[in-house]
C-alpha cells in the first residue's frame, strides 16, 4: 500500500512537472507572438544619402525616421534597432537617454556607425541594395515595426503614405522629420549604366555608345547622343535607338588614332522634362592600365584605423607592373550602373600614386574633406558592388561584385592580382595578401 501511494506522488509530481512545462512553453510563445503596445513606425528612410539631408554634423549619412501614431510622449532609451531580421537587438539606445517623441511627432536617427556622435546615432549601417529595418521594446523581443525593402536610390527615400500607413513609396524629394507628403510631379527620365564598346577603339572601330534610360511616367519622347572633339561644343547629335528592355544605343565613328571624343546623354519626355548624364569622353588607341582592387573590407570595427584614428571601410588597389601608375583622375563606384560616382583628385599625385609592385588604401567613408584617399562612397557589409573606371569614365579597369561580409575580416586576392578571392582573418591593407 506504501508503495502503491508513493507511486501515485510520483506520476503526480511528473505530470505536474510536465504539465508546467508546457504552460510555461505557451505563455513564452504567447509572450514572443504579442503585438507590441506602442504605437510607432518605421516611417521613412534613405539609404544611400550623397547630397540629401545632413546630421548635425554636416555628414550625409544614411536615416531612419520613427513616427509616433499614438496620443503618448515615447521615451526611446532601450529600445533595439537592428538591420538584420535575425538580430533584432543589434544596437540599443542607451537606457540613460532623454530621446523622446511628441505625440503625432517624428525624430530621425543616423545609421552611420557612429554612436560616439549620440544617443540617435546607431551602430548599424543601411544597404543601399536592400536589407531589414528592425525596431524591437526594450525587453527585447517585441517587434515595434520592421521592413524588408530592396534596392534604393541615391538621394531618394522610402516612406509610408500617409504617415504610418501600410502603403510605401518613393519619396523626392525627401521629407525627414516632417509628415510624408508625395505630389502627382512628372518625374524626369533617368539615365544609367552609360558603357562604350569596345573597350579599347583603335583607329578603324565604329564605336557603340549605350544607356539604361527609364521613364517612371511612361511618357519618354526622345533619348540623343550628342558629341565632339571638344568637351564645350558637342554639336554633333545622333537619335538612339532602343535595343531592349530600357536600354538605347547608337553607334558613331570611325575617329583618327589619338582623338579624344566627349559626350553626353539627353532623354526628354512628352512634359519636356530633359535629363542629362555626365560629360564623359573615350580616347582613340587608349589602352587602360593594368589594376587591381585586391583587398578591402565592407565592415570594419575595430580592424584598421585611417589617420584620423578612425574605423573606416577601406579599399586596396594593387598594381602589378612595372611603372607607378597616379590613380587620380579615375573614379571609384558602389555601385556599377554609376561608373563615375567618384573621381579621386587629382590634387596631390604623390599621395595617388601607386608605385611599381605596390599597393594603396583608398578609405570609403564618404569623408573626402579628410583628404585625396577618402573617397565618397560606402561599402555595404551585406554585399554590394566596388568598380574602378579610367579617367574616361567608361573604362572599367576592374570590379567585384561581393557578398555578406563578416566584420573585421577582410576579402581579397590570392595571390595578389589574382582570379581566386579568399578571407583573411588577420587583413594585410597596403601590402601583398597572405595567410
Amino acid at each position: 500500500m506504501k508503495a502503491l501511494k508513493i507511486t501515485i506522488v510520483t506520476f503526480f509530481i511528473i505530470g505536474l512537472a510536465l504539465f508546467g512545462c508546457k504552460l510555461d512553453e505557451t505563455v513564452s510563445s504567447n509572450k514572443q507572438q504579442q503585438k507590441s503596445k506602442y504605437q510607432l513606425f518605421i516611417n521613412e528612410f534613405m539609404a544611400s544619402n550623397d547630397s540629401a539631408y545632413a546630421d548635425e554634423y554636416g555628414e550625409y549619412d544614411d536615416w531612419i525616421e520613427l513616427y509616433n501614431a499614438g496620443d503618448d510622449t515615447i521615451a526611446l532609451a532601450g529600445f533595439y534597432f537592428s538591420d538584420d531580421k535575425n538580430d533584432p537587438t543589434k544596437v540599443q539606445i542607451p537606457t540613460t537617454s532623454k530621446a523622446k517623441i511628441a505625440p503625432k511627432g517624428f525624430i530621425i536617427l543616423w545609421a552611420d556607425k557612429q554612436p560616439e556622435q549620440g544617443d540617435l546615432h546607431l551602430n548599424i549601417k543601411l544597404s543601399s541594395g536592400g536589407e531589414d529595418i528592425v525596431v524591437t521594446e526594450p525587453d527585447g523581443f517585441t517587434t515595434v515595426d520592421e521592413i524588408a525593402y530592396e534596392q534604393q536610390e541615391t538621394d531618394v527615400s522610402y516612406g509610408r503614405v500617409p504617415d504610418g500607413g501600410s502603403k510605401w513609396q518613393k519619396l523626392n524629394p525627401p521629407t525627414p522629420g516632417a509628415s510624408n507628403t508625395v505630389e502627382e510631379a512628372q518625374l524626369p527620365p533617368k539615365i544609367s549604366n552609360i558603357t562604350i564598346s569596345p573597350d579599347s577603339v583603335m583607329a578603324d572601330s565604329l564605336v557603340t555608345i549605350s544607356a539604361m534610360v527609364v521613364d517612371e511616367n511612361e511618357d519618354l519622347k526622345t533619348v540623343e547622343l550628342h558629341y565632339g572633339l571638344e568637351k564645350d561644343s558637342l554639336n554633333n547629335t545622333v537619335a538612339m535607338s532602343l535595343q531592349n528592355n530600357s536600354t538605347f544605343s547608337a553607334q558613331i565613328g570611325p575617329f583618327k588614332d589619338g582623338t579624344r571624343v566627349h559626350f553626353f546623354i539627353s532623354a526628354e519626355d512628352a512634359k519636356q522634362h530633359i535629363t542629362t548624364s555626365d560629360t564623359l569622353s573615350f580616347e582613340v588607341g587608349y589602352v587602360a592600365p593594368v589594376l587591381f582592387i585586391n583587398e578591402f573590407m565592407a565592415s570594419n570595427d575595430s580592424a584598421y584605423a585611417d589617420e584620423n584614428g578612425e574605423y573606416d571601410d577601406w579599399i586596396e588597389i594593387y598594381n602589378p607592373g612595372s611603372e607607378a601608375i597616379d590613380i587620380g583622375g579615375m573614379y571609384i563606384t558602389d555601385d556599377l550602373s554609376d561608373l563615375t560616382a567618384w573621381k579621386i583628385p587629382t590634387t596631390d599625385p604623390q599621395k595617388t600614386t601607386i608605385p611599381a609592385g605596390g599597393f594603396l588604401v583608398l578609405w570609403a567613408d564618404k569623408q573626402h574633406e579628410q583628404g585625396e584617399l577618402h573617397v565618397n562612397i560606402k561599402s555595404k557589409g551585406s554585399g554590394e558592388q566596388i568598380g574602378l573606371t579610367a579617367p574616361n569614365g567608361t573604362t572599367v579597369i576592374d570590379s567585384l561584385t561581393y557578398p555578406e561580409q563578416t566584420t573585421d575580416v577582410s576579402m581579397g586576392r590570392l595571390p595578389d592580382g589574382s582570379e581566386h578571392w579568399e578571407y583573411f582573418q588577420t587583413p594585410t591593407p597596403g601590402a601583398s595578401n597572405h595567410k
